[in-house]
């Protein structure tokens, strides 16, 4: 079971700091282009939100909570803590704010389509979709190195 746990969470971050990633490269590309194929990029995107980095979040999050319960006395360890903390507040940056703002976005996207220019408010969004995001990612790389590649409390073991 913990080996199961392990590849979950393991996949869960995996496909949610991927998809987070997918955002860092369509979002400045979506910028430059006519109003059709940048309200399907964010429509996509917000979809994108909707079905995978959200669903991803949640199962990082709770196997990473699952694998934390079976540690016992270990979660005192600086790195565990470190981790934990980072991707607690990964996921709730991440179905709080960056979800919501995805949805709102993927609407304007969609309402601008249909009044055939696209809506002041977009850019706003987009910007605060940016920072929450880059957030989010941060912090997701954040608790990879805690979990990762910080050396573990007491020695090598």
């Amino acid at each position: 079971m913990n080996t199961f746990l392990r590849f979950l969470h393991g996949a869960g971050y995996s496909v949610w700091l991927g998809a987070q990633l997918t955002f860092m490269v369509w979002v400045p590309v979506s910028r430059g282009v006519a109003l059709e194929p940048w309200a399907h990029v964010w429509k996509t995107l917000a979809k994108l939100q909707r079905w995978v980095v959200a669903p991803a979040a949640v199962v990082a999050t709770l196997t990473g909570f699952a694998l934390t319960m079976q540690l016992g006395d270990r979660p005192h360890d600086a790195p565990l803590v470190g981790m934990m903390a980072c991707g607690t507040l990964a996921a709730i940056v991440a179905l709080a704010v960056v979800a919501p703002l995805s949805n709102r976005m993927g609407w304007v996207a969609e309402q601008s389509l249909a009044d055939g220019e696209k809506d002041p408010a977009s850019e706003r969004l987009r910007v605060r979709l940016a920072m929450a995001g880059t957030l989010t990612g941060l912090l997701i790389l954040a608790a990879i190195w805690f979990g990762v590649v910080a050396p573990p409390a007491g020695g090598v073991q």
